[in-house]
């Protein structure tokens, strides 16, 4: 049945749904409501994008072009967004640990380096489990486009991402069969209850209670009367017209949609950044789409009065070299590498850190990731060092260690 098949389909996802207790977060840091997480899998070419204060061979074929905030300019290819850069505080001393593509995106995404004895929960997930409350009619963790979906690591899988992978689609399967009466269907729900409840009871484990509350997490999703907000069509013209039709685009505009609806944590996934070779020619497709849609993210939230309670972040797991290569081309360079925010206070129009004038290494104001996470966490009033633990009994600490830089914020 459609409606079955839907259920089904999110307790294999392990969608995040709102239905579990959760403790409140401090009202006195949580400045953001919710965070928008872009993320550019493949490593975002820092020199021909926001970090042009270098040597000039750095840049390579990149030009700089004046934004509308004084003392910030960035590359050519970013034309829209320089119209954008009072808006934004760019962060150009991001440092990580890790410069392979699954590691970086893992420590990125959860704070940890990768482990054979344990999955880490990604930042999304932890602001699933501690933001979710009974009232919440919308999942709090949903990842939008291609890419990795977003792990609950070692948390029950209801709190993992709802996945979105094609933003103009929806949710499939959110309505009844009308084969199925609406009584018969309630009758049916009230015998698996009765089957569920007797089982746990008797044979009762933590996974089996997550599947039950994945399951009951469903319905209620698919009652909601915010489940429209995956209905882009339903946006004001107004609003929609700010947006172009490519697929980040669109993602962003559900993003947004989302957010207003009171979703905490939106991952929007943008890949395609690993340029080893051909850069000039491969690159403006990806940095155009950037661009665009996140200008008219930007725009969307001014306009509907959202920016001030939203935190919208661009991150990616590490940077590129200074050096073209022979295959005109940049590898790998995970020290010193650039990430954005915009929205809940940050100090918007300034630049963050540094590097060495020769783009080989972070140099003033070094950010380490889970330091960037760990600030994203504050804003959000959640305690970056709350600990969960593992199977095996292990605590682990949110942000690993990291330290909030409250001095990103006004």
């Amino acid at each position: 049945m459609e409606r079955r098949d839907f259920i089904y389909r999110i307790g294999l996802a392990g969608a995040s749904l709102p239905f579990l207790d959760a403790t409140a977060a401090s009202a006195q840091t949580a400045q953001a409501k919710s965070v928008i997480y872009i993320f550019l899998s493949g490593g975002l070419s820092q020199y021909d994008s926001f970090n042009v204060e270098v040597d000039k061979p750095v840049l390579g074929k990149s030009t700089i072009i004046k934004s509308n905030a004084d003392g910030v300019r960035v590359s050519n290819y970013y034309p829209k967004l320089a119209k954008q850069m009072d808006k934004i505080l760019v962060l150009n001393s991001m440092k990580t640990d890790q410069g392979a593509h699954p590691a970086g995106i893992y420590k990125m995404l959860t704070n940890y380096n990768p482990r054979a004895t344990v999955t880490h929960p990604e930042l999304g997930a932890w602001v699933n489990k501690r933001l979710t409350s009974q009232r919440d009619s919308l999942p709090n963790f949903v990842s939008i486009g291609s890419g990795r979906a977003g792990t609950a690591g070692f948390f029950p899988g209801q709190w993992a991402a709802l996945p979105v992978k094609d933003p103009d689609k929806g949710i499939d399967f959110v309505k009844r069969n009308e084969a199925v009466a609406e009584k018969a269907f309630e009758n049916r729900l009230g015998i698996l209850s009765a089957l569920n409840d007797d089982f746990q009871k008797n044979f009762g484990t933590k996974d089996t209670q997550s599947y039950v509350d994945t399951y009951a997490g469903s319905l209620r999703f698919m009652n909601s009367k915010d489940i429209d907000a995956f209905e882009l069509q339903n946006e004001n013209a107004t609003i929609t017209k700010l947006y172009d039709k490519g697929k980040f685009s669109r993602s962003c505009l559900l993003a947004a949609r989302l957010v207003e609806r009171g979703v905490r944590f939106v991952k929007v996934n943008l890949g395609g950044w690993d340029y080893h070779d051909n850069i000039y020619g491969r690159m403006p497709a990806n940095a155009n789409a950037l661009d665009s849609g996140l200008s008219s993210l930007l725009s969307h939230l001014s306009q509907k009065g959202l920016l001030d309670s939203t935190l919208v972040v661009v991150s990616t797991e590490f940077g590129r070299k200074p050096d073209v290569n022979p295959n005109a081309g940049r590898d790998h360079h995970p020290d010193g590498f650039t990430c954005l925010m915009a929205g809940a206070g940050v100090k918007a129009g300034q630049i963050y850190g540094t590097t060495t004038s020769d783009g080989k290494h972070a140099d003033e104001n070094v950010v380490d990731v889970t330091d960037f996470n760990a600030s994203i966490a504050w804003r959000l009033g959640i305690d970056p060092k709350l600990e969960e633990k593992a199977a095996s009994g292990r605590p682990f600490e949110l942000a690993n260690k990291g330290t909030v830089r409250r001095e990103l914020f006004v």
